[in-house]
C-alpha cells in the first residue's frame, strides 16, 4: 500500500519513512504542502497520507480541504501530524477533512496502529467499491441535493460517462433531458417521503436505443445531522420483456393456429391444448389437462399401432402418420399428425408436442371424387355399349318384323316372333335406362315448376304406402322454376320416395319427409360445396328423408352404381338410383346421400334455378348477390379499413385503387380522371377531408359518381354540402352489401 509523508522537517521525514518502510509500506515523501498536493492530484495517488500541519506554502489543513474537494470514488485517508493539542485546533483539523491525528513527538507503535486502522478503512472502501462495480445492474449514490456521490461501472456504461464526470453532477448533466426530468421528480419524492420508490418503463440509453429498466430508489441517512441521501439501483429488463413479447406472440400464433396443438410430459399427461384442439375434439382444455391422449381413443387402432408410436417418440425421433380419434360427442374424426420430442439443453427429452390437422372432410371429398370418377367411367362404358346394342336391336327387331309379314298371324311361328318383339321392347327400355344413367340420351328441357312434380310424385307413392308411414312436407311456394324434363324429374322423385317408403315398410312405420326451398351458393370454399361441385348461384334444394333402417357405409358407397341393389332377386334391377343420379347430373345438379344404420337416410338434391329476364336477375341480385362492376377510387386514412374494404369490394367484382389520405387521392384522380367509375371516401381524414376531396374531384369531372362515408353523420349534415352535387352519404360502420348496391346504383344511373 502506498503512503504519502508530507513533512518539511528532514529528520522527522526520514524517521517516518524508515518506520513505515520497515513495516512494509511503499512510501512517497513530500517536503512541503505544495509538493504533497501535486502528488495527491496524480491518476493513482496514495490512499493514505501523513501530513504535517505546519509547512511552508500550503499548510496541512489546507491540503486536507483540497483533498476533500476532489471528486473521486476513492478518497484519501488523511492523518494530521501536529504538536497542537488545543481543542479548537483539533476541531479545525477535523472540519478541514482530517480522518485522524498523531501528536508530535510520535510513538512508533501508536503511529503504526493508527495507520493500520486507516489501512483497514481504505481497503474496506476499495473492497466495497469493487463489489459494487462487479454488480451488473447500474448503481449510483446521490446526496440530499441530488448531486452524484458515486456510481459503479454498469452505471457508467448506461449513461456513457466516466465516474469522474458523473460525481458532483446533477441528473440534468448526466441523463437525456426527458429521462433527467423524470429522474429528478422521482428523486424529490424519495427524499421528501424518505421512502423507497420502485418504477418500470422504457428509457433511452446512452447510444439512443430504447431500454426497459426497473428502477429502485432508496433513501439513506447521509449524516448525523439527519440529511438524507439516496441510492439508486436499476436493472435492464429489455431481454426479458422482449422475450415475454415474443412468447406472447408465439402463444397467440399457437392459440390461433387452425391446426390442433397438444403438449404432454414424457409420461403422456396433457399439459396444454390450443383452441383448435378444443374445436376439433369438443373437449375444453380444463377437461383434458392432466389426462392422457388415450381419452381420444376411437378403437380403430390396435395395441401394436400405439406401441410403435411410443417406441418412435421415446427414442427421441419424430412420428408422423394418420390417426382416427373420437370426439367428445362420440363421432370419429381423422387427423394427419406429427409428434415431436422437445429436448432440454442437456439433450434430455422433457416434453412431446403433437400438431395435427383434421382431414375428415378432405377424406370425404376424396372419397366422393373417387366415387364420381367411378360413376363417370361406368357411365361412359354403359353408354358406349348401349349405343351399339341399340343398333343391334334395331336390326333384330327389323328382321323380326319382316319375318312376321311372311307368316300367318295364327301360326305358332308368328307367336314365337311376337315374343321376340316383346323381349326386344323390354331390351329397348333397358337401353333407354342405361342411356339415361350415362346422361347420353337426348332430351328437350323446359321451364319446370318443382312444386307440382313433388306433389304429384307423393300422391302416386302414397297410394302404395302403409298407413303407419307419416308424410311430412315443407314445400316453398316461392321457389323458382328450373330448366328440366318433367317426366325425368318425376321419375327421380317417385324413385326416392318409393325407396323411402320401402325403408319404412315395417310395422312400426316412421316418417317420410320431403322439403323444397330456394338457396344461394355463394362460393366453393366450404368442404360441402366442393363435394357438391356446384357453381355459385341460386338453386332449388330438395331433401327426401326417412326415419327407416338406414344404410351401412359399404352400401352407401355403392348406392348410385348400376346393377347394385340390396333387394331380393326379382324385386329390383339395381338401376333405380343410378338413373336418379344420371338425371340429376344431366340437369346440371348434384345429389348426395347421408345415412346411418338404425336412424334413417336423407337424399339432398340441388338443381340450378332458371332466372329468365334481366329484370328478374337484377331483382334476385338486389336480394342476395353482390356482384358488381366498375373501377373504384376508395379512400380512408384507416389502413385496416382500407385493406379490408379493398378485399371485399374486389370480391364483389370491382377493380379498386386505394389512397390513405385526400391529397394522395386527388393526385391519383388528377392523373387519370376518366380511369374511375366511382369515388368512395371517408369524411374525417388529415390534410384534406372527404368533403374537400369530392368537391375538388367534381370540379375536374362534374358527373363523377361519389359516396361520402362517416361515423359522425351529425357533423357531416351540419356542413354546407351543396358543392357535392348528387353525392350519396353512408354512415359507418359500413354495411358492405349496402355500399355495393349504392355504388352499382350510382354507376348504372
Amino acid at each position: 500500500m502506498k503512503i504519502l509523508i508530507a513533512e518539511d522537517n528532514a529528520f522527522s521525514r526520514t524517521l517516518l519513512k524508515k518506520t513505515l518502510t520497515k513495516a512494509g509500506y511503499d512510501v512517497i515523501t513530500a517536503e512541503n504542502g505544495d509538493a504533497a498536493w501535486e502528488v495527491l492530484q496524480q491518476d493513482d495517488p496514495p490512499r493514505l497520507a501523513l501530513i504535517d500541519w505546519m509547512m511552508p506554502g500550503l499548510s496541512g489543513v489546507e491540503v486536507c480541504r483540497r483533498v476533500r474537494e476532489i471528486d473521486t470514488a476513492f478518497p484519501v485517508y488523511v492523518i494530521l501530524l501536529t504538536a497542537k493539542t488545543d481543542k479548537e485546533d483539533v476541531l479545525e483539523g477535523f472540519s478541514a477533512g482530517a480522518d485522524d491525528f498523531i501528536k508530535k513527538p510520535f510513538d512508533s507503535g501508536e503511529l503504526l496502529a493508527r495507520i493500520q486502522v486507516g489501512r483497514r478503512l481504505v481497503e474496506q472502501h476499495a473492497l466495497l467499491h469493487c463489489l459494487i462495480d462487479s454488480i451488473p445492474d447500474p448503481i449510483y449514490f446521490k446526496d440530499s441535493r441530488g448531486y452524484y456521490l458515486g456510481c459503479n461501472k454498469a452505471y457508467e456504461s448506461f449513461v456513457g460517462k466516466s465516474e469522474g464526470e458523473i460525481i458532483s453532477s446533477t441528473a440534468a448533466e448526466v441523463l437525456s433531458p426527458e429521462l433527467a426530468k423524470v429522474s429528478h421528480m422521482e428523486d424529490l419524492r424519495v427524499l421528501a417521503n424518505a421512502a423507497p420508490l420502485e418504477q418500470e418503463g422504457w428509457v433511452c440509453g446512452a447510444d439512443g436505443t430504447q431500454v426497459y429498466h426497473s428502477s429502485l430508489k432508496l433513501p439513506y441517512l447521509e449524516s448525523a445531522a439527519g440529511s438524507t441521501g439516496m441510492i439508486g439501483i436499476s436493472r435492464d429488463l429489455t431481454k426479458r420483456i422482449r422475450m415475454e413479447q415474443e412468447m406472447r406472440r408465439l402463444a397467440v400464433a399457437v392459440e390461433q393456429s387452425t391446426e390442433s396443438i397438444m403438449i404432454t410430459d414424457v409420461e403422456g399427461k396433457i399439459l396444454y391444448v390450443n383452441a383448435a384442439f378444443e374445436t376439433t375434439s369438443g373437449y375444453a382444455s380444463g377437461e383434458v389437462l392432466g389426462q392422457t391422449p388415450s381419452l381420444l381413443s376411437s378403437g380403430n387402432h390396435d395395441a401394436d399401432f400405439f406401441k410403435k408410436l411410443w417406441g418412435t417418440i421415446s427414442a427421441g425421433c419424430t412420428w408422423d402418420g394418420r390417426i382416427t380419434n373420437c370426439a367428445k360427442d362420440g363421432t370419429s374424426y381423422s387427423e394427419d399428425a406429427v409428434i415431436y420430442p422437445i429436448r432440454a439443453q442437456s439433450g434430455e427429452v422433457v416434453n412431446y408436442v403433437t400438431i395435427s390437422r383434421d382431414i375428415t372432410q378432405e377424406m370425404a371429398i376424396e372419397k366422393h371424387l373417387r366415387q364420381q370418377q367411378k360413376m363417370n367411367a361406368i357411365g361412359e362404358l354403359a353408354g358406349g355399349i348401349s349405343h351399339d346394342f341399340n343398333n343391334i336391336l334395331t336390326a333384330i327387331l327389323g328382321y323380326v318384323a319382316l319375318c312376321m309379314n311372311l307368316v300367318a298371324e295364327d301360326s305358332k311361328t308368328y307367336g314365337y316372333l311376337n315374343e321376340v318383339v316383346k323381349a326386344g321392347d323390354r331390351a329397348t327400355k333397358l337401353v333407354r335406362q342405361i342411356l339415361t344413367f350415362s346422361r347420353q340420351e337426348e332430351q328437350e328441357f323446359h321451364a319446370t315448376e318443382l312444386q307440382c312434380i313433388i306433389e304429384d310424385s307423393l300422391s302416386m307413392v302414397q297410394t302404395t304406402m302403409k298407413k303407419s308411414v307419416k308424410v311430412e312436407k315443407d314445400i316453398d311456394a316461392d321457389c323458382g322454376p328450373i330448366l328440366g324434363d318433367t317426366t325425368q324429374l318425376q321419375q327421380v322423385m317417385v324413385n326416392l320416395c318409393t325407396n323411402a317408403s320401402h325403408a319404412l315398410g315395417g310395422e312400426a312405420g316412421g316418417v317420410l319427409s320431403v322439403s323444397l326451398k330456394q338457396v344461394e351458393v355463394l362460393g366453393r370454399k366450404s368442404d360441402e360445396l366442393q363435394m357438391l361441385d356446384l357453381d355459385p348461384g341460386f338453386y332449388a334444394f330438395i331433401t327426401v328423408s326417412d326415419t327407416g333402417c338406414g344404410m351401412p357405409p359399404e352400401v352407401m358407397e355403392r348406392v348410385f352404381e348400376p346393377y347394385f341393389t340390396t333387394k331380393k332377386k326379382g324385386e329390383g334391377t339395381g338401376f333405380g338410383l343410378s338413373i336418379v343420379h344420371g338425371i340429376v347430373c344431366k340437369h346440371r345438379g348434384s345429389i348426395t346421400v347421408e345415412s346411418e344404420e338404425g336412424k334413417g337416410t336423407t337424399f339432398k338434391l340441388y338443381f340450378p334455378l332458371l332466372i329468365g329476364s334481366l329484370e328478374e336477375r337484377r331483382n334476385v341480385a338486389n336480394q342476395s348477390t353482390l356482384e358488381g362492376y366498375g373501377r373504384l377510387l376508395f379512400v380512408d386514412d384507416d389502413e385496416a379499413v382500407l385493406s379490408m374494404g379493398r378485399e371485399i369490394l374486389e370480391s364483389f367484382g370491382y377493380s379498386v385503387v386505394t389512397a390513405t389520405n385526400g391529397r394522395r387521392a386527388l393526385e391519383i384522380f388528377r392523373q387519370k380522371p376518366d380511369a374511375f367509375d366511382a369515388l368512395v371516401s371517408d369524411y374525417s381524414m388529415p390534410e384534406m377531408n372527404g368533403h374537400e376531396l369530392i368537391s375538388q374531384c367534381l370540379k375536374i369531372r362534374p358527373e363523377l359518381p361519389s359516396i361520402l362515408c362517416s361515423g359522425y353523420m351529425e357533423k357531416v349534415e351540419g356542413e354546407n354540402l351543396q358543392d357535392l352535387g348528387h353525392a350519396d352519404f353512408m354512415a359507418k360502420p359500413l354495411d358492405w352489401r349496402e355500399l355495393s348496391r349504392a355504388i352499382q346504383g350510382k354507376i348504372e344511373s
